[in-house]
């Protein structure tokens, strides 16, 4: 097989070795990735004007537009599906000053590497997209760093592609100014600024103003992985701090082994790459935006304090307390080093048959050393339906004269609902319904309570365990309250809907209207 050929298919292939299961019919609901089959375009938080942190801003947004055209269940497969090809054809131009061999080895690194596998059973899907579009960022990048001419949407698309969250803007943004170096971000910085405007005028029209509970840093601090602690963890593009999100196969020697490897071939690239003008500019390029994304991962684990006055003090402070994500600013350097790696080892073997064995072995040892990514990762990510009672009680709730917004009880973030094969989810119903919905965003990380930063659901909470629930929920412009009734703590909300009015009753679900 013609090797330019593969290269155009690669992307393809690990793309459907990750997706084939979750192209069945259905959606993937993992942690915070929760699609619904219509986002309400109508709804204040949608477009960051609710009470709550605007974290999904403006992704909801982008989302609920999409779902006018586009179910949910099919812009969900395209999303994940699309992360991963347009990540390695992205990959495969920005190595194409390398050879073929080489360019799919540092490509397969870019794709298959625990940040993306990470990120990916943890939900974090805007993330990803960003991750995909910072090859093509770099690309164009580098054309307006030499000076070269470029179009507009070269560099304008793919840094709008990151700008979805906060973090993923933040990246984007970094990184471009990274690769085109200060004496031409000028366009850049400004061009990035306004892609970023939706969530950082919500961000800090928001009371909190983006900070968050220091009490958080420690929990979201990034973890050791692979037994080569947390510098090995962040130098291998891991660490999140979900320990049960991390693919088994990184708790294995193999892994060990592979990073030793896999930073040996790093060093080996980066020796070959500065002989080489044109190779060293691109190092030159990404080193700085590496430079902070590594640093700021760091941060949480080893100046704690410093990392807490940060998101406790500064506006947006709360946009770091989560580090390991901008590791991301990491891997395209790390994919150039391997690049250069594998092909100065492969210019030193003169038969051709070692040569392509040498190849065929750097190009599939990411894929080997973690194999628990492949196939949904390892069966994690399943499509499910959701029942049809979702369905009944959406309509029961569009029908009502009611007014208010609506509160999904029990009042925790976080599901395992059976219907869900049990596998933990943020609670769908603050998407699902066509009205604004408080779902209460504190966290309990390790047995370790963070407090979360919506004013109102503070107020909900507050109004929840005062002595008479549901005039308080009516004081707080609550109209509605649906109740799942298969969560933890369902059964002990029977003195509050003895003050409800009954709206819908299913089995698992139900929809109680609070009287005036």
């Amino acid at each position: 097989m013609d090797i330019r050929r593969l290269g155009r298919a690669w992307p393809w292939v690990m793309a459907l070795l990750v997706c084939a299961p979750m192209l069945a019919w259905g959606y993937v609901l993992s942690y915070d990735m929760v699609f619904v089959p219509r986002l309400d375009v109508t709804r204040p938080d949608v477009w960051g004007l609710g009470s709550a942190m605007p974290r999904a801003v403006p992704s909801d947004a982008v989302v609920a537009v999409l779902n006018l055209v586009v179910p949910g269940w099919l812009l969900q497969k395209l999303v994940l599906v699309g992360v991963f090809v347009v990540a390695g054809a992205g990959a495969m131009r920005m190595l194409e000053r390398f050879g073929p061999g080489a360019q799919l080895a540092g490509t397969t690194w870019f794709v298959w590497n625990p940040y993306v596998a990470e990120r990916l059973v943890i939900g974090h899907w805007p993330l990803l997209v960003a991750y995909a579009a910072m090859p093509w960022v770099v690309v164009a990048c580098l054309r307006v760093r030499g000076g070269e001419p470029v179009r507009w949407w070269r560099w304008v698309l793919p840094l709008a592609a990151t700008a979805l969250t906060p973090a993923s803007g933040v990246i984007g943004v970094v990184l471009a100014l990274s690769v085109c170096g200060w004496r031409r971000c000028g366009r850049v910085l400004f061009v990035g600024l306004v892609l970023n405007l939706p969530w950082i005028v919500a961000g800090f029209a928001h009371p909190a103003v983006g900070r968050s509970d220091p009490a958080g840093v420690g929990a979201f601090a990034l973890q050791p992985e692979a037994g080569l602690g947390r510098l090995g963890a962040a130098l291998s593009l891991g660490g999140i701090w979900n320990v049960e999100v991390v693919p088994a196969s990184r708790d294995l020697v193999t892994a060990t082994v592979f990073c030793l490897i896999l930073w040996a071939v790093m060093g080996l690239g980066a020796v070959a790459a500065w002989r080489r003008p044109r190779r060293r500019t691109l190092l030159l390029a990404l080193a700085p935006a590496a430079g902070v994304g590594l640093t700021i991962a760091l941060l949480g684990a080893f100046v704690p304090d410093l990392l807490e006055w940060i998101v406790g003090t500064l506006p947006g402070g709360g946009l770091l307390r989560d580090g390991a994500r901008y590791l991301a600013l990491v891997a395209p350097l790390q994919a150039v080093l391997v690049a250069a790696g594998v092909g100065a080892l492969a210019e030193r073997v003169r038969q051709r048959s070692a040569r392509w064995s040498l190849l065929a072995v750097a190009i599939l040892l990411p894929v080997l050393a973690m194999p628990d990514l492949a196939w949904g990762a390892a069966g994690r990510l399943q499509p499910v339906s959701y029942p049809d009672e979702w369905a009944q009680a959406r309509t029961a709730i569009a029908e009502s004269d009611v007014d208010g917004d609506i509160v999904a009880l029990p009042f925790s973030a976080f599901r395992a609902p059976g219907w869900n094969h049990g596998r933990v989810v943020l609670d769908p119903a603050g998407r699902y319904f066509s009205r604004e919905t408080v779902v209460n965003d504190d966290l309990v990380v390790s047995g370790e309570a963070i407090a979360g930063e919506d004013e109102r659901a503070e107020a909900v909470g507050e109004a929840l365990g005062s002595s008479d629930p549901a005039s308080g929920l009516r004081d707080e412009g609550i109209g509605l309250v649906v109740v799942e009734l298969d969560a933890p703590g369902a059964d002990d909300l029977g003195e509050l809907l003895e003050d409800l009015d009954p709206v819908y009753t299913g089995d698992d679900l139900a929809v109680y209207a609070v009287p005036d």
